[in-house]
């Protein structure tokens, strides 16, 4: 049987007009799916230079090919618009049932454009979309307005992802929520609130339509029972979300009080995961086909918050609003955790966000009274939150924080902003990237500002040995790859950049392949085997390498195209100007000298001219002339 092509359903909020496209052969053979597909639509369907907060920005939803299938954790979705934050293409990506109830509904993407003239919200019910009125259910958190559509529609298995009080304010650090998963970065949710979209709700009840579903069917059985009996995943099925934390925190990485400390936090013993488990956790809350169950429904037994339950947390949780901000209280953790998903706010974000604003307090450089009367105090967790509704609803000084920390910092003056470190105007929490080399090239050139799911460069890490120094000499041609303070760290950026993007375009999860390189139980290999049986496109591993290569490319034109290059392709603030406080790598610091040696060799690997533009060389070779064309006219080769 061949498998459904796929379908683009459009939507114009202004003029309350719905069209479908079919998924062209082209788009699917190039971007296969999810991330790829959103990459290239938002390229098509923005000008350079708008404002992202206009009507004229177009946001987009996708899913991939394997979504809603029995393949193992087939349950992320992308949403891509130019970001509010970072005025650049701006995506994040969320778990849970929600790509599989689009699949499942016979829509692979869906793209928003214009405005509606009153708060609104899309209901597709397998393939059949309408506009409903959402004048009810604005001002309502994430999980109010979930649960108030699933009433009105008549259906508890219909899936929302929406947005709460945050993105109604237009915040810049505003997500998109389903059923407490986030996609959470790049201030998606802005976008949506920009066009008065509170929600998307899908009711998805077709199978999907695969191209040797017999075959399909055997492998993912397979794969499924090899994932479920592997002990390889129990740091994420029996320990949940503070073991990132915790080992961080022991291989000497993680980024304490706003990087003035690097590992050994005091209070990292409350975050050891057996011990979280055993506090707070219920029940594994897995996302759809998901034999790993990272998810956990939890409850705070005792104490101020007790009560306080929710579904899902994430390292992305524990560690911006722990150790980050000198909070070794738990229990408060938690319970921002849940502000913030009904708030609908970036987390990471927020809780960097915190530890900066408190270091300018300890140093001085904002007061009390700067700060509406809040005391940000190291560790401060009753501040924090206070914090954070302020920001989310623009009250006060929130209205300062809603514009992202960078654009705050800028309020206070320059000594505010040397204590802000970031990429593209996106900054990072938890991870002291100083003596990586690697993984710090990799946030500089991320195509979305500074990010640790896009910019890992796996080999370096020594407390996490994947390579032999032989292996490292055989596919990178050199062992001293393995240095995390070596600057010869182009050409394994490169590549696990390009195969990091592949679990996006098929919205796999990432935990399903490990740090990105594969595991024992689920090698790329099995992917590009789902990927011939759901759709007869049988890629081998260059060839999907290509593809990444060219996602990667289009993103990273859209920056180009918005006048960045090589200037912007440098860390800002103490991840360039300070070195490492203390552990082990006490005293390490980016060599600029031998930075920009690194950045020529990325350049020079990537096909980019000097100024960190894809050459109309490297964009034929892609098949990508359209963007040479695009680029052309934008100036960006002058």
């Amino acid at each position: 049987m061949m498998a459904h092509s796929g379908t683009i359903l459009h939507v114009d909020l202004t003029k309350r007009t719905f069209e479908k496209e079919a998924l062209g052969e082209r788009l699917r053979k190039h971007y296969v799916g999810g991330r790829g597909i959103n990459a290239r639509l938002v390229f098509d369907g923005t000008a350079a230079r708008i404002e992202p907060l206009a009507p004229e920005n177009v946001l987009v939803f996708g899913c991939g090919p394997l979504s809603g299938t029995t393949a193992p954790c087939p349950a992320r979705f992308n949403v891509s618009a130019k970001s509010p934050l970072t005025g650049i293409l701006g995506d994040s990506n969320g778990g849970g049932y929600f790509g599989p109830a689009m699949k499942r509904a016979g829509i692979d993407h869906i793209v928003i454009h214009g405005k509606a003239d009153e708060p609104v919200y899309v209901f597709i019910d397998d393939g059949k979309a309408e506009i409903k009125s959402a004048c009810h259910l604005w001002g309502k958190n994430v999980r109010e307005t979930e649960a108030l559509i699933k009433e009105e529609l008549g259906d508890k298995r219909i899936r929302v992802a929406s947005i709460g009080q945050a993105g109604e304010h237009l915040v810049r650090i505003a997500s998109v929520i389903h059923e407490e998963r986030a996609a959470a970065r790049t201030g998606m949710g802005a976008v949506m609130g920009s066009k008065n979209l509170k929600a998307i709700a899908v009711r998805g009840t077709q199978e999907v339509k695969l191209f040797d579903a017999d075959g399909f069917n055997k492998c993912a059985k397979q794969l499924q029972k090899k994932i479920g009996a592997s002990n390889a995943y129990d740091h994420f099925r029996k320990k949940g979300g503070s073991t990132g934390t915790f080992s961080t925190d022991k291989a000497g990485f993680l980024a304490v009080r706003n990087f003035q400390q690097t590992g050994g936090f005091e209070g990292i013993d409350n975050f050891e995961p057996l011990k979280v488990a055993a506090r707070y956790y219920k029940a594994n809350k897995p996302c759809f086909r998901c034999p790993i169950g990272c998810g956990k429904k939890f409850e705070i037994p005792d104490g101020p918050f007790a009560g306080e339950w929710g579904n899902k947390i994430e390292e992305g949780a524990f560690t911006p609003l722990g150790p980050v901000c000198g909070n070794a209280n738990v229990d408060s953790v938690f319970r921002m955790n849940n502000m913030g998903n009904q708030l609908g706010l970036d987390l990471l974000e927020f809780g960097q966000a915190m530890a900066v604003a408190m270091e300018w307090y300890e140093k001085g450089i904002v007061s009390a009274e700067d700060l509406d009367g809040i005391e940000l105090t190291w560790g401060n967790y009753e501040a924090m939150m206070r914090m954070m509704e302020k920001t989310a609803y623009r009250e006060g000084v929130g209205t300062i924080f809603a514009e992202g920390i960078v654009r705050a910092a800028a309020k206070f003056g320059k000594e505010a902003e040397k204590c802000v470190s970031h990429c593209k105007g996106m900054i990072m929490a938890g991870v002291d990237n100083r003596m990586l080399k690697g993984t710090s090239l990799g946030f500089a050139t991320a195509t979305r500002g500074a990010d640790h799911l896009r910019a890992l460069v796996p080999v370096e890490f020594p407390a996490f040995p994947m390579m032999t120094p032989e292996q490292a000499t055989e596919k990178f041609g050199s062992a001293e790859v393995l240095n995390p303070v070596s600057y010869n760290k182009a050409a394994p950026l490169i590549y696990y950049q390009n195969i990091s993007i592949l679990p996006d375009l098929f919205e796999l999860c990432r935990f399903l392949l490990g740090l990105g390189t594969g595991t024992k139980e689920f090698k790329y290999d099995n992917l590009y085997d789902l990927y011939y049986f759901a759709s007869g496109i049988r890629l081998d591993e260059q060839e999907m390498l290509t593809i990444g290569e060219r996602v990667f490319n289009v993103e990273r034109a859209y920056s180009c195209r918005e006048g960045m290059g090589r200037k912007e392709d440098h860390l800002v603030g103490k991840w360039a100007n300070e070195p490492v406080p203390s552990g082990k790598y006490k005293g390490e610091k980016i060599d600029f000298e031998k930075w920009e040696q690194m950045l020529d060799d990325y350049y020079r690997l990537r096909g980019w001219n000097q100024n960190g533009v894809p050459t109309q060389e490297k964009l034929k070779q892609l098949d990508l002339e359209d963007v040479a064309e695009s680029l052309k006219r934008a100036g960006a080769y002058s």
